[in-house]
Protein backbone atom coordinates (compact mmCIF):
# COMPACT_ATOMS: atom_id res chain seq x y z
CA UNK A 1 0.00 0.00 0.00
CA UNK A 2 1.20 3.49 -0.76
CA UNK A 3 1.29 4.63 2.83
CA UNK A 4 2.64 1.52 4.48
CA UNK A 5 5.47 2.14 6.90
CA UNK A 6 8.28 -0.22 7.95
CA UNK A 7 7.74 -2.80 10.72
CA UNK A 8 7.95 -1.36 14.20
CA UNK A 9 10.96 -3.50 15.08
CA UNK A 10 12.99 -1.72 12.41
CA UNK A 11 11.34 1.68 12.76
CA UNK A 12 14.15 3.57 14.49
CA UNK A 13 16.82 2.16 12.19
CA UNK A 14 14.81 2.81 9.04
CA UNK A 15 13.92 6.35 10.14
CA UNK A 16 17.57 7.26 10.78
CA UNK A 17 18.62 5.72 7.47
CA UNK A 18 16.04 7.78 5.60
CA UNK A 19 16.98 11.00 7.36
CA UNK A 20 20.73 10.53 7.01
CA UNK A 21 20.52 10.59 3.23
CA UNK A 22 19.47 14.22 3.19
CA UNK A 23 19.97 15.48 6.76
CA UNK A 24 23.22 13.87 7.90
CA UNK A 25 24.79 17.13 9.14
CA UNK A 26 21.79 17.76 11.38
CA UNK A 27 22.47 14.53 13.25
CA UNK A 28 25.90 15.73 14.36
CA UNK A 29 24.39 18.07 16.95
CA UNK A 30 22.42 15.26 18.57
CA UNK A 31 24.68 12.27 18.00
CA UNK A 32 24.56 11.10 21.63
CA UNK A 33 21.68 11.66 24.06
CA UNK A 34 21.99 10.41 27.63
CA UNK A 35 20.48 11.21 31.01
CA UNK A 36 22.38 13.32 33.50
CA UNK A 37 23.16 10.29 35.66
CA UNK A 38 24.93 8.61 32.78
CA UNK A 39 27.68 11.19 32.79
CA UNK A 40 28.58 10.10 36.32
CA UNK A 41 28.29 6.45 35.42
CA UNK A 42 26.02 3.92 37.06
CA UNK A 43 27.15 1.00 39.14
CA UNK A 44 29.12 -1.45 37.05
CA UNK A 45 28.87 0.77 33.97
CA UNK A 46 31.81 2.07 31.94
CA UNK A 47 31.14 5.57 30.57
CA UNK A 48 33.65 7.25 28.29
CA UNK A 49 34.62 10.75 29.44
CA UNK A 50 33.44 13.55 27.19
CA UNK A 51 30.59 15.91 26.39
CA UNK A 52 27.05 14.49 26.35
CA UNK A 53 24.00 16.26 24.93
CA UNK A 54 20.29 15.60 25.40
CA UNK A 55 17.16 17.59 24.55
CA UNK A 56 13.87 17.47 26.46
CA UNK A 57 10.75 19.61 26.06
CA UNK A 58 12.46 22.24 23.96
CA UNK A 59 15.51 22.58 26.24
CA UNK A 60 19.02 21.29 25.63
CA UNK A 61 21.25 19.94 28.40
CA UNK A 62 25.05 19.75 28.07
CA UNK A 63 26.61 17.27 30.49
CA UNK A 64 30.36 16.96 31.07
CA UNK A 65 32.25 15.56 34.06
CA UNK A 66 29.15 15.79 36.26
CA UNK A 67 28.42 19.42 35.36
CA UNK A 68 25.06 20.13 33.70
CA UNK A 69 24.25 23.24 31.66
CA UNK A 70 20.62 23.88 30.73
CA UNK A 71 19.89 25.98 27.64
CA UNK A 72 16.58 27.19 26.28
CA UNK A 73 15.67 27.43 22.61
CA UNK A 74 17.94 29.83 20.75
CA UNK A 75 20.78 29.73 23.30
CA UNK A 76 24.24 28.32 22.57
CA UNK A 77 26.80 26.63 24.77
CA UNK A 78 30.51 25.86 24.81
CA UNK A 79 32.67 23.32 26.65
CA UNK A 80 36.43 23.16 27.24
CA UNK A 81 38.79 22.01 29.97
CA UNK A 82 37.49 24.76 32.25
CA UNK A 83 33.88 23.55 32.09
CA UNK A 84 30.60 24.54 30.44
CA UNK A 85 29.33 28.02 29.69
CA UNK A 86 26.78 29.85 27.59
CA UNK A 87 27.94 32.04 24.70
CA UNK A 88 26.23 35.11 23.27
CA UNK A 89 27.79 35.09 19.80
CA UNK A 90 27.47 31.97 17.68
CA UNK A 91 30.69 31.13 15.79
CA UNK A 92 30.34 31.16 12.02
CA UNK A 93 31.28 27.48 11.90
CA UNK A 94 28.14 26.61 13.89
CA UNK A 95 25.96 28.93 11.86
CA UNK A 96 26.84 27.19 8.58
CA UNK A 97 23.26 26.34 7.59
CA UNK A 98 22.29 30.03 7.51
CA UNK A 99 25.42 31.35 5.82
CA UNK A 100 25.23 29.28 2.64
CA UNK A 101 23.67 30.16 -0.68
CA UNK A 102 20.79 27.72 -0.20
CA UNK A 103 19.69 29.36 3.05
CA UNK A 104 20.06 32.88 1.73
CA UNK A 105 18.19 31.96 -1.44
CA UNK A 106 15.16 30.65 0.45
CA UNK A 107 14.59 33.72 2.61
CA UNK A 108 12.08 36.48 2.10
CA UNK A 109 13.17 40.10 2.21
CA UNK A 110 13.25 41.61 5.70
CA UNK A 111 12.56 44.90 7.45
CA UNK A 112 12.64 46.25 11.01
CA UNK A 113 9.61 46.99 13.15
CA UNK A 114 10.55 50.68 13.13
CA UNK A 115 10.10 50.72 9.34
CA UNK A 116 6.30 50.41 9.65
CA UNK A 117 4.68 53.60 8.39
CA UNK A 118 0.95 53.39 9.14
CA UNK A 119 -1.13 53.54 12.32
CA UNK A 120 -2.51 50.09 11.47
CA UNK A 121 0.83 48.41 12.07
CA UNK A 122 -0.64 44.90 12.35
CA UNK A 123 -2.41 45.30 9.02
CA UNK A 124 0.76 46.67 7.40
CA UNK A 125 2.75 43.65 8.61
CA UNK A 126 0.25 41.36 6.90
CA UNK A 127 0.21 43.48 3.74
CA UNK A 128 4.01 43.46 3.45
CA UNK A 129 4.08 39.69 3.91
CA UNK A 130 1.39 38.95 1.34
CA UNK A 131 2.27 41.52 -1.30
CA UNK A 132 6.08 41.86 -1.32
CA UNK A 133 6.68 39.37 0.46
CA UNK A 134 8.86 40.46 3.36
CA UNK A 135 9.07 39.65 7.06
CA UNK A 136 10.24 41.35 10.26
CA UNK A 137 13.72 40.80 11.63
CA UNK A 138 14.89 39.90 14.17
CA UNK A 139 12.56 36.93 14.66
CA UNK A 140 11.59 36.80 18.36
CA UNK A 141 12.14 33.69 20.43
CA UNK A 142 8.48 33.17 21.30
CA UNK A 143 9.13 30.13 23.49
CA UNK A 144 11.38 32.30 25.67
CA UNK A 145 8.73 35.01 26.07
CA UNK A 146 9.88 37.41 23.35
CA UNK A 147 7.42 39.03 20.92
CA UNK A 148 7.30 41.47 18.01
CA UNK A 149 5.26 44.31 19.54
CA UNK A 150 2.24 45.23 21.65
CA UNK A 151 -1.09 45.77 19.87
CA UNK A 152 -4.60 46.74 20.85
CA UNK A 153 -7.54 44.41 20.43
CA UNK A 154 -8.97 46.80 17.81
CA UNK A 155 -5.99 46.10 15.54
CA UNK A 156 -6.02 42.37 16.19
CA UNK A 157 -9.70 41.78 15.44
CA UNK A 158 -8.98 42.22 11.71
CA UNK A 159 -7.42 38.72 11.84
CA UNK A 160 -10.38 37.07 13.53
CA UNK A 161 -11.72 34.04 11.65
CA UNK A 162 -12.90 30.47 12.30
CA UNK A 163 -9.65 29.07 10.82
CA UNK A 164 -7.10 27.29 13.03
CA UNK A 165 -3.73 25.55 12.73
CA UNK A 166 -3.71 23.44 15.90
CA UNK A 167 -5.80 22.20 18.81
CA UNK A 168 -5.12 22.60 22.50
CA UNK A 169 -5.60 19.52 24.67
CA UNK A 170 -8.79 20.23 26.63
CA UNK A 171 -7.57 18.18 29.60
CA UNK A 172 -4.78 20.65 30.37
CA UNK A 173 -5.03 24.29 31.39
CA UNK A 174 -4.08 26.45 28.42
CA UNK A 175 -2.14 29.07 30.40
CA UNK A 176 0.31 26.56 31.77
CA UNK A 177 3.29 28.17 33.57
CA UNK A 178 5.50 26.87 30.76
CA UNK A 179 3.45 28.63 28.04
CA UNK A 180 4.47 32.21 27.21
CA UNK A 181 1.74 34.86 27.39
CA UNK A 182 2.11 36.44 23.97
CA UNK A 183 -0.48 36.00 21.23
CA UNK A 184 0.46 34.17 18.02
CA UNK A 185 -0.78 35.27 14.61
CA UNK A 186 0.09 32.61 12.05
CA UNK A 187 0.66 33.91 8.48
CA UNK A 188 0.36 31.87 5.26
CA UNK A 189 1.69 33.61 2.18
CA UNK A 190 0.81 30.70 -0.12
CA UNK A 191 -2.93 31.12 0.52
CA UNK A 192 -2.91 34.80 1.65
CA UNK A 193 -4.30 34.05 5.10
CA UNK A 194 -3.56 35.33 8.61
CA UNK A 195 -4.99 33.43 11.59
CA UNK A 196 -5.19 34.65 15.16
CA UNK A 197 -4.69 32.04 17.89
CA UNK A 198 -8.27 31.61 19.07
CA UNK A 199 -7.11 29.22 21.80
CA UNK A 200 -5.33 32.12 23.50
CA UNK A 201 -7.11 35.31 22.42
CA UNK A 202 -9.81 35.63 25.08
CA UNK A 203 -7.53 34.44 27.87
CA UNK A 204 -4.80 36.90 26.93
CA UNK A 205 -7.36 39.72 26.69
CA UNK A 206 -8.35 38.96 30.27
CA UNK A 207 -4.69 38.80 31.30
CA UNK A 208 -3.31 41.88 29.49
CA UNK A 209 -6.36 44.03 28.82
CA UNK A 210 -7.65 45.33 25.49
CA UNK A 211 -4.92 47.89 24.79
CA UNK A 212 -1.61 46.05 25.31
CA UNK A 213 -1.49 42.48 24.11
CA UNK A 214 2.04 41.26 23.18
CA UNK A 215 2.00 39.63 19.74
CA UNK A 216 4.31 37.36 17.78
CA UNK A 217 3.76 37.00 14.02
CA UNK A 218 4.66 33.55 12.69
CA UNK A 219 5.74 33.76 9.05
CA UNK A 220 5.26 30.29 7.60
CA UNK A 221 6.95 28.81 4.55
CA UNK A 222 5.19 29.28 1.23
CA UNK A 223 4.13 25.63 1.09
CA UNK A 224 2.62 25.61 4.62
CA UNK A 225 -1.11 25.70 5.36
CA UNK A 226 -3.19 25.50 8.55
CA UNK A 227 -4.83 22.18 9.38
CA UNK A 228 -8.22 23.86 8.84
CA UNK A 229 -7.31 24.05 5.15
CA UNK A 230 -8.57 20.46 4.88
CA UNK A 231 -11.86 20.95 6.70
CA UNK A 232 -13.04 19.31 9.91
CA UNK A 233 -12.57 15.62 9.10
CA UNK A 234 -9.02 15.56 7.77
CA UNK A 235 -7.35 12.14 7.67
CA UNK A 236 -3.76 10.94 7.74
CA UNK A 237 -4.16 9.88 4.12
CA UNK A 238 -5.23 13.34 3.00
CA UNK A 239 -2.29 15.01 4.73
CA UNK A 240 0.18 12.44 3.40
CA UNK A 241 -1.05 12.78 -0.19
CA UNK A 242 -1.07 16.57 -0.02
CA UNK A 243 2.59 16.58 1.04
CA UNK A 244 3.75 13.74 -1.18
CA UNK A 245 1.94 14.83 -4.35
CA UNK A 246 1.60 18.60 -4.01
CA UNK A 247 4.31 19.65 -1.56
CA UNK A 248 1.84 20.97 1.03
CA UNK A 249 2.76 20.71 4.71
CA UNK A 250 0.88 21.64 7.88
CA UNK A 251 2.11 24.54 10.01
CA UNK A 252 3.77 23.56 13.30
CA UNK A 253 1.80 23.38 16.52
CA UNK A 254 3.13 25.92 19.04
CA UNK A 255 3.99 23.60 21.97
CA UNK A 256 3.38 19.89 21.47
CA UNK A 257 5.06 19.11 24.79
CA UNK A 258 2.12 20.87 26.48
CA UNK A 259 -0.42 18.76 24.61
CA UNK A 260 -1.00 20.88 21.48
CA UNK A 261 -1.76 18.73 18.43
CA UNK A 262 -2.87 18.80 14.77
CA UNK A 263 -5.48 16.07 14.50
CA UNK A 264 -7.02 13.05 16.20
CA UNK A 265 -6.86 9.93 13.98
CA UNK A 266 -8.68 6.77 15.01
CA UNK A 267 -6.95 3.52 15.90
CA UNK A 268 -8.20 2.14 12.57
CA UNK A 269 -6.22 4.82 10.72
CA UNK A 270 -3.07 4.00 12.64
CA UNK A 271 -3.51 0.29 11.99
CA UNK A 272 -4.00 0.94 8.30
CA UNK A 273 -0.75 2.80 7.77
CA UNK A 274 1.55 1.55 10.55
CA UNK A 275 2.48 -1.73 12.20
CA UNK A 276 0.74 -1.22 15.55
CA UNK A 277 1.58 -4.22 17.77
CA UNK A 278 -1.09 -6.41 19.31
CA UNK A 279 -1.46 -6.13 23.07
CA UNK A 280 0.13 -9.56 23.67
CA UNK A 281 3.23 -8.40 21.80
CA UNK A 282 3.91 -5.74 24.44
CA UNK A 283 5.77 -6.91 27.58
CA UNK A 284 3.63 -6.95 30.71
CA UNK A 285 5.76 -4.38 32.58
CA UNK A 286 5.59 -2.04 29.59
CA UNK A 287 1.81 -2.47 29.46
CA UNK A 288 1.53 -1.48 33.11
CA UNK A 289 3.71 1.61 32.59
CA UNK A 290 1.77 2.72 29.52
CA UNK A 291 -1.60 2.14 31.19
CA UNK A 292 -0.57 4.11 34.28
CA UNK A 293 0.82 6.99 32.21
CA UNK A 294 -2.29 7.25 30.01
CA UNK A 295 -4.63 6.96 33.01
CA UNK A 296 -2.76 9.76 34.80
CA UNK A 297 -1.84 12.14 32.01
CA UNK A 298 -3.61 10.99 28.86
CA UNK A 299 -1.99 12.90 26.00
CA UNK A 300 -1.57 16.17 27.90
CA UNK A 301 2.23 15.86 28.08
CA UNK A 302 2.92 14.48 24.62
CA UNK A 303 0.82 13.57 21.59
CA UNK A 304 1.74 10.82 19.17
CA UNK A 305 4.16 12.12 16.53
CA UNK A 306 3.88 11.03 12.89
CA UNK A 307 6.81 12.03 10.68
CA UNK A 308 6.26 12.34 6.92
CA UNK A 309 9.46 12.03 4.90
CA UNK A 310 9.62 13.84 1.57
CA UNK A 311 12.60 11.96 0.16
CA UNK A 312 11.24 8.46 0.72
CA UNK A 313 7.53 9.26 0.41
CA UNK A 314 6.74 7.40 3.64
CA UNK A 315 5.37 7.90 7.14
CA UNK A 316 6.65 6.67 10.51
CA UNK A 317 5.04 6.76 13.96
CA UNK A 318 7.05 7.27 17.13
CA UNK A 319 5.14 5.30 19.82
CA UNK A 320 3.14 2.43 18.32
CA UNK A 321 2.84 0.63 21.68
CA UNK A 322 1.26 3.73 23.22
CA UNK A 323 -1.24 3.82 20.37
CA UNK A 324 -2.24 0.21 21.10
CA UNK A 325 -2.66 0.85 24.81
CA UNK A 326 -4.81 3.91 24.10
CA UNK A 327 -7.05 1.73 21.96
CA UNK A 328 -7.26 -0.90 24.71
CA UNK A 329 -8.31 1.84 27.15
CA UNK A 330 -11.13 2.88 24.80
CA UNK A 331 -9.60 6.23 23.88
CA UNK A 332 -11.44 6.69 20.56
CA UNK A 333 -9.21 9.31 18.96
CA UNK A 334 -5.52 9.89 19.50
CA UNK A 335 -4.03 13.43 19.57
CA UNK A 336 -1.33 13.50 16.90
CA UNK A 337 1.34 15.94 15.75
CA UNK A 338 2.59 15.88 12.17
CA UNK A 339 6.29 16.40 11.50
CA UNK A 340 7.37 17.11 7.90
CA UNK A 341 10.94 16.31 6.87
CA UNK A 342 11.94 18.13 3.68
CA UNK A 343 15.20 18.28 1.79
CA UNK A 344 15.98 21.71 3.21
CA UNK A 345 14.70 21.14 6.76
CA UNK A 346 18.14 22.05 8.12
CA UNK A 347 18.00 25.61 6.76
CA UNK A 348 14.31 26.11 7.54
CA UNK A 349 15.25 27.71 10.85
CA UNK A 350 17.15 30.43 9.00
CA UNK A 351 13.96 32.13 7.96
CA UNK A 352 10.75 31.53 6.01
CA UNK A 353 10.79 31.26 2.27
CA UNK A 354 10.10 29.07 -0.73
CA UNK A 355 11.52 25.60 0.07
CA UNK A 356 13.75 23.88 -2.44
CA UNK A 357 11.83 21.74 -4.90
CA UNK A 358 8.46 23.45 -4.63
CA UNK A 359 7.12 25.64 -7.42
CA UNK A 360 4.82 28.66 -7.32
CA UNK A 361 1.78 26.47 -7.93
CA UNK A 362 2.47 24.03 -5.06
CA UNK A 363 -0.50 25.35 -3.09
CA UNK A 364 -3.65 25.60 -5.13
CA UNK A 365 -7.28 24.65 -4.81
CA UNK A 366 -7.69 24.49 -8.58
CA UNK A 367 -6.62 20.88 -8.99
CA UNK A 368 -6.67 18.10 -6.45
CA UNK A 369 -5.41 14.54 -7.04
CA UNK A 370 -8.14 11.95 -6.60
CA UNK A 371 -8.24 10.73 -3.93
CA UNK A 372 -6.27 13.41 -2.14
CA UNK A 373 -6.46 16.55 -0.10
CA UNK A 374 -9.63 18.57 -0.16
CA UNK A 375 -9.66 22.14 -1.38
CA UNK A 376 -9.72 24.94 1.24
CA UNK A 377 -12.96 25.36 3.19
CA UNK A 378 -15.53 27.36 1.26
CA UNK A 379 -14.03 26.59 -2.14
CA UNK A 380 -16.05 24.73 -4.78
CA UNK A 381 -15.38 21.01 -4.95
CA UNK A 382 -13.38 19.98 -7.98
CA UNK A 383 -15.27 17.18 -9.75
CA UNK A 384 -13.35 14.06 -10.80
CA UNK A 385 -12.58 13.66 -14.49
CA UNK A 386 -15.38 11.98 -16.52
CA UNK A 387 -15.19 8.28 -17.11
CA UNK A 388 -13.99 7.44 -20.63
CA UNK A 389 -16.72 6.33 -22.98
CA UNK A 390 -16.88 2.60 -23.70
CA UNK A 391 -16.53 1.87 -27.42
CA UNK A 392 -19.71 0.44 -28.96
CA UNK A 393 -17.84 -2.74 -29.94
CA UNK A 394 -17.20 -3.46 -26.23
CA UNK A 395 -20.77 -2.79 -25.06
Amino acid sequence: MLLESPPVSNLGETFLTDVKRSLLPALIASALAVAAGLAHGQEGEQVAPGLYVTTDEGKTFLIKDGEVLEMKAGESGFANEEGLKKIDTLPAALNWPCSGAVAMGRRFATYALDDLQTKNRAGEIAERYFEVPEVIEPIPNWIDGEYHAVFSVDQLLQFSSPEYWYFHNPNREFLDPKRPTSLLISMYVGITLAIIDNNAFDQLRALHGDDAIPVTFVFNDSNAVPISYFGENVSLEEVFKAFNERGIKIADVPMWWLGDYHMTPTIEEFERFFDIPALNEIPADKQDALREDLATYGFTRKPIIVSILAETGSMVVDQPQRVRMAAEMNIPRIPTVLNFVEEDSIVARCGPGTPVGFGEGAISGETTPEPGATVPPGSPTVPPPPEPETPASQS
